[in-house]
């Protein structure tokens, strides 16, 4: 167990500045196999429900998201329009259409979408989390299952937890239920309904 996680840590720290701390019965081959399958599904889209706080205030909202690539369409929808928000994008710069029609473009959405909305989300990082794998750039922890699933990650200040996962087919499974916090900020997503839209990902 000891030599393999540190093979899982070298291999981690080629790919990142610095290497996460890495706990769980983590299984190497498997969470390799699960990374490469996952990062094959380039194009998708998921239906669910999201639990979003910010301090003492608190939506739900429905969630409609198509990913295809880097470029996001993102749309929560909730009660009477309150958190109510369409994201459209890349991790690079998004615009973002408010529940009260107000229209605001932005190369900087987390900072943003807290200002003018209440709430945040890690929008460079989420088209990943929401796959069960990190995000580009350096991750601080990572718990890892015997199956090569992710349970618990932190990257950029926020913690993500995955309860459960969606047998896709076989015994290849995509997040149903998680959880992302930063600050006063959480986030939890309910997906109901995954679509994977290129081949390679459907295989």
């Amino acid at each position: 167990m000891k030599r393999l996680l540190l093979s899982l840590l070298l291999l981690l720290s080629a790919c990142q500045p610095l290497a996460p701390r890495v706990e769980g019965p983590a299984d190497l081959e498997a969470w390799q196999a699960r990374q490469a399958w996952v990062r094959e599904i380039t194009d998708w889209s998921l239906e669910g429900r999201a639990a979003i706080a910010a301090g003492n205030d608190g939506w739900n909202a429905s969630v409609d998201w198509v990913q295809l690539g880097e470029h996001l369409s993102l749309k929560f929808s909730g009660p009477l329009g309150v958190g109510s928000a369409s994201i459209e994008g890349t991790p690079e710069a998004v615009e973002v259409l408010t529940g009260d029609g107000e229209r605001f473009f932005t190369r900087d959405p987390e900072a943003d979408l807290y200002w003018q909305l209440g709430w945040t989300a890690p929008i460079a990082h989420m088209p990943y989390w929401v796959r069960g794998i990190p995000g580009p750039g350096e991750v601080g922890l990572l718990e890892i299952d015997a199956a090569g699933r992710l349970l618990r990650m932190e990257q950029d200040g926020w913690e993500v937890e995955y309860d459960t996962y969606r047998l896709l087919e076989g015994d290849r499974a995509l997040p149903r239920k998680l959880e992302m916090r930063r600050g006063d900020v959480r986030i939890r997503l309910v997906v109901s309904q995954w679509k994977l839209l290129n081949a390679s990902g459907s295989n």
